[in-house]
């Protein structure tokens, strides 16, 4: 059985290089709460992740669970142009986990905190029947804007920063011991929380965002439906990455439905004017329209494949990276 307090331990000695002499920690985990130093227009998300149904030990090591678990929390203080501020972890484990998977676990955990330059302020330790994380982000918003999913426009063309499906043809190489594609596999493991895009779409206005976790069919409807539009969405072949080509040519799926399946990729998806996205994609060249804003005319979407569906928890649909078995 573990021991709770001596895990404590090796897991304030594993994080302290990232919170020493953090401005965002006046007291450091460790007592009975952290204090932090005073910020402006807090921003505030949560995230859960389940051995099971959101990773698997015996795809990703414990350091890539843990570096993802951070990852995903912090990519929605990106999609709020929220600069990341502290993390707080309540951690589920197995009566019987070795201390190592803990202390790997957490190493993951501070390589994505050092990157995304965000401190760790403390959690909680409790026996569970599956290793879970459950995270709680602090975040510091814009002092003038805060994007909106309503905030969409009729003739605004729909956008995304970077490569869409990587991610999902990853899941499936996992599922299927598909060896050949390690770069779409890292793509799965090894998310990126885009907040050098969401300094450029902040720079230039953009005021409906969000990050793209359950899939660009999934996702893109979710704007639609909070801004009282239609979405019609037309990816270019031009936009499908080589990579996801060469998986497909070999495994049966068409590049275009795993583009719009998706899930995971944890890109920013926008919606601008033309013109303005003009200028975002001189500083952010592997961005690309796929589709643009019309008025509501009875369907929320259109130009989604028949077959394509993307993840809802709860709902009996297709697999994707938040439903691993």
């Amino acid at each position: 059985m573990f021991d709770e307090f001596l895990i404590l331990k090796k897991i304030l000695k594993t994080i302290e290089p990232v919170n020493r002499n953090h401005p965002a920690l006046i007291v450091s985990p460790g007592d009975d709460a952290a204090l932090l130093a005073p910020f402006s227009r807090p921003v505030i998300s949560t995230d859960t992740q389940r051995e099971g149904i959101h990773f698997r030990l015996d795809w990703q090591t414990p350091a890539e669970v843990g570096y993802k678990a951070v990852v995903v929390a912090l990519s929605d203080l990106a999609a709020s142009f929220a600069r990341p501020v502290c993390l707080f972890i309540n951690l589920g484990l197995p009566v019987h986990t070795p201390d190592t998977l803990v202390e790997d676990l957490y190493a993951g955990i501070r390589q994505a905190l050092d990157e995304c330059s965000c401190a760790m302020g403390g959690g909680n330790i409790s026996a569970s029947p599956v290793l879970s994380l459950d995270l709680f982000v602090l975040g510091e918003a814009d002092s003038v804007l805060f994007p909106r999913r309503s905030a969409a426009r009729e003739g605004d063309g729909i956008y995304v920063t970077g490569p869409l499906g990587l991610a999902r043809a990853g899941l499936i190489c996992l599922q299927e011991g598909i060896m050949d594609f390690p770069g779409l596999v890292h793509a799965f493991k090894k998310p990126q929380a885009r907040f050098d895009a969401a300094k450029v779409l902040l720079k230039h206005g953009v005021a409906c965002v969000m990050d793209l976790s359950d899939g660009l069919a999934g996702d893109a409807g979710h704007l639609a439906e909070s801004s009282g539009l239609t979405f019609r969405l037309e990816i270019d072949p031009m936009s499908i990455p080589p990579e996801l080509t060469a998986f497909s040519s070999c495994h049966g799926n068409t590049p275009l439905d795993i583009m719009m399946a998706g899930g995971e990729d944890y890109e920013l998806l926008f919606t601008c004017p033309p013109s303005v996205f003009e200028s975002i994609q001189k500083e952010l060249p592997r961005a690309f329209q796929v589709g643009c804003c019309i008025p509501f005319n009875g369907s929320r979407l259109e130009g989604v494949p028949e077959n394509c569906r993307s993840f809802v928890h709860g709902k009996g649909t297709e697999s994707t990276s938040h439903e691993t078995l």
